[in-house]
């Protein structure tokens, strides 16, 4: 529930910042789940969403916000996709809604869900997208209480449960995220609690 918390956002790799620019250039807003943790920490990953939009969108948000994210898992004949949707809606203005999918057959994919499984707080970075880079915004943590940890674990043991039983020659991400979009709907329901 704190605006700026991390004060100059996630040190995200130049490649990244300027294919996240493309796609909001090409596709409107964009989000991405990533792991954290630091060098010398014994601590597991962090999961943390990285928001990507106009400038125009990014500051409609800044301030008080209501902040609503639903995790989805989505079973198909090439294996399992989870979705994180997220849906910041500010006080005057509409909402600035976005989701991102999660593939847990790699590394990354599983481990981001997996902190969310464990977590207490999440954090989303705001960036603006112009001229083929990415600026960092501002920052927001919400809570991820006790039911959405449950949720992030369940979440998770479905899709590895899932991928497990997918025969080999079937599996493709790809394919799958094809399927299950089509069953993809934003904006996610406005909520009770408030992030600032």
């Amino acid at each position: 529930m704190t605006e700026g918390v991390h004060k100059a956002g996630l040190n995200l790799p130049e490649r990244v910042r300027q294919s996240l620019a493309s796609a909001v250039a090409e596709r409107g807003v964009q989000a991405r789940v990533v792991s954290t943790q630091g060098r010398d920490s014994m601590k597991p990953p962090q999961g943390h969403v990285v928001v990507a939009a106009s400038p125009e969108e990014i500051e409609s948000i800044r301030g008080p916000a209501r902040i609503v994210r639903r995790l989805e898992h989505y079973k198909t004949f090439y294996g399992p996709v989870v979705r994180l949707a997220v849906s910041a809606y500010p006080e005057d203005g509409e909402p600035l809604s976005v989701g991102t999918v999660l593939n847990v057959s790699q590394v990354s994919g599983d481990a981001a869900l997996a902190g969310l499984g464990r977590q207490r707080s999440l954090y989303l970075h705001f960036y603006a997208a112009e001229e083929g880079d990415l600026s960092y915004a501002f920052s927001k943590e919400v809570p991820n209480g006790p039911e959405q940890r449950m949720e992030a674990k369940k979440v998770l043991k479905m899709a590895r449960d899932a991928y497990a039983g997918t025969r080999v020659e079937r599996r493709s991400f790809r394919r799958a995220v094809m399927l299950a979009e089509k069953q993809f709907e934003l904006p996610v329901p406005e909520p009770d609690v408030e992030a600032s």
